[in-house]
């Protein structure tokens, strides 16, 4: 199984977009494909999802289904029935009650699934930034934050036995995408032909090097085998 992010920090370049075909032409080769959102935006499970999904995914009561003579047409809904989103797998860890809560992926098509997200998962990034230090002593509670991303994907992708994983990040170098970077085991950066996407990809390179160096030298040997944790060696491409 290999995991693809497909990132840039500059906003507008079409990652969402490319990770959308990408996941629909690769499953239409034969490929077992996850696509992930991890973007607080929750703009892939938008673009994947309908809109009557995306209400009983996330929670909202739905003003057409509540009309008398629509009942009918809640039940032709059901790829989201009893499913959760990433927000919900990393809860227990913001909340301070225990480890991640796995998620089923959503079962798209045939050979393609979706780890939902959900605007809620913007509450933990000042978690996930108080972990980063943390970590670098050994503190098991800060190490099991940061790779939350990486086992909650790594579960999924076991579970629906996928050959690739598709991540879709928000344009920044925050702390959500810090981690989601670390667990992909490489980055496509996708670029547009001007002079802004340029300095994304400039201010992106030295950011994912130091952030990988610092993983390998301070945290990773410091993390018991009983913990997954994103490996040593990663690649990127830029496209």
């Amino acid at each position: 199984m290999i995991s693809l992010a497909l990132f840039n920090n500059k906003g507008g370049v079409g990652k969402t977009t490319l990770t959308y075909h990408l996941a629909h032409m690769l499953q239409r080769l034969g490929k077992r494909v996850l696509a992930v959102d991890l973007d607080p935006q929750s703009n892939l499970t938008a673009a994947i999802l309908d809109e009557a999904e995306l209400e009983i995914l996330w929670g909202q009561d739905s003003e057409l289904f509540a009309q008398d003579g629509y009942a009918a047409q809640q039940a032709l809904f059901t790829r989201t029935d009893g499913h959760r989103t990433i927000a919900d797998a990393v809860r227990p860890i913001l909340e301070g009650t225990g480890d991640i809560d796995p998620v089923s992926p959503v079962s798209v098509i045939d050979g393609l699934w979706l780890l939902p997200g959900n605007l809620e998962l913007s509450k933990f990034e000042d978690k996930l930034s108080a972990s980063w230090l943390s970590g670098y002593g050994g503190d098991l509670a800060a190490v099991r934050t940061t790779t939350a991303f990486h086992r909650i994907i790594e579960r999924a992708a076991l579970a629906v036995d996928a050959d690739l994983v598709l991540i879709d990040v928000g344009p920044n170098l925050g702390a959500i995408n810090r981690a989601a970077l670390l667990a992909a085991d490489t980055v496509l950066m996708p670029m547009a032909a001007d002079l802004f996407s340029l300095k994304g990809l400039l201010n992106l390179g030295p950011t994912l090097r130091d952030w990988r160096s610092t993983w390998r030298e301070l945290v990773l040997p410091k993390i018991p085998a009983s913990i997954s944790a994103p490996p040593r060696r990663w690649s990127h491409s830029v496209m």
